[in-house]
């Protein structure tokens, strides 16, 4: 991993996020120049130089392919800190704290690999996703990864990790997060943010995403929200032409909207609920899908 530059910290963090509208913005709380000098070795570890602070511009450095990813998300900036046992130089300790600009962003970034029922979770902050040899959890307009390939390191991840977090402020529930999605039905834990461009559209933007329980399948929900009903019609207008090849047909529901069947996805139903895209894959045509459609315009009207 290349780190060809050390930034002045200065000139790299700004607090808060002004994209898709603001939501989840953070004010206050530790920069992330004063969060990577607070930030203390797990017993039996030392730090190894200093933290290595990384922007927009050359943040492909640190993260090779994945920076357009993260800075899609809202990602600032990067702080990179090493830690090295006691017992031996070779053992190290990796982490990766990045600023993505707001709580939605951090969550984002977080939720994109760590959804559905599969993994270990600990209660470091509001949640950390666990394995061997990593831990990675959000917390306000922070998003941390803490790696080591060194045999037996878990206990000192989670104790350098525990460490960390207590000294990043709270940043808001997650239902205040993901306002847009109606609560009942949801299935736990398969929330996720997706900034721009969902389904290769670039008008969908700012998504919440989640799957819901309707009757005894489920099915996933992307829901895209626009300034104005016209803004939304005219979204609703564009998401069809873009899939004219797949034949889409008029949905017979109480909302706008067509379903076309895709080869991976299955039948797809796009619908315009207030000043909302809602997409359904999975859509089939019953009672529990049209009650569904109704707890999404009742929590547009909210």
């Amino acid at each position: 991993m290349k780190r060809v530059c050390v930034f002045l910290a200065g000139c790299l963090l700004a607090a808060g996020c002004s994209h898709f509208n603001g939501k989840g913005k953070i004010a206050g709380g530790p920069t992330l120049a004063a969060l990577a000098q607070q930030a203390v070795a797990p017993a039996g570890y030392r730090a190894v130089g200093k933290p290595a602070f990384f922007n927009r511009d050359n943040l492909f450095e640190a993260i090779d392919g994945m920076a357009p990813e993260y800075i899609s998300y809202g990602c600032k900036a990067l702080a990179v800190l090493n830690w090295a046992s006691l017992k031996s130089a070779e053992e190290t300790i990796e982490t990766h704290i990045y600023d993505m600009g707001s709580a939605l962003g951090a969550f984002g970034i977080y939720s994109r690999t760590h959804v559905g029922e599969g993994g270990e979770f600990l209660d470091i902050g509001e949640e950390a996703a666990v394995a061997e040899d990593s831990i990675e959890f959000a917390r306000g307009r922070y998003f941390v990864k803490m790696s080591s390939a060194a045999e037996g390191a878990r206990s000192a991840l989670e104790s350098a990790a525990r460490s960390l977090v207590a000294k990043i402020p709270a940043g808001p529930p997650l239902n205040e997060l993901l306002a847009g999605l109606p609560s009942e039905g949801r299935v736990p834990r398969s929330e996720r943010w997706v900034p721009d461009a969902a389904f290769g559209m670039e008008f969908m933007r700012d998504v919440l995403v989640a799957r819901y329980k309707v009757g005894e399948r489920t099915v996933e929900v992307h829901r895209a929200p626009f300034a104005d009903l016209a803004a939304a019609q005219k979204a609703l207008e564009a998401f069809r032409a873009a899939v004219k090849d797949r034949s889409p047909k008029d949905a017979a529901e109480a909302f706008s909207g067509f379903f076309y069947e895709d080869q991976w996805m299955g039948t797809v139903g796009v619908f315009q609920i207030e000043t909302q895209i809602v997409v359904v894959v999975g859509y089939q045509k019953d009672a529990a899908v049209a009650d569904l459609l109704q707890r999404f315009a009742g929590a547009a009207k909210r």
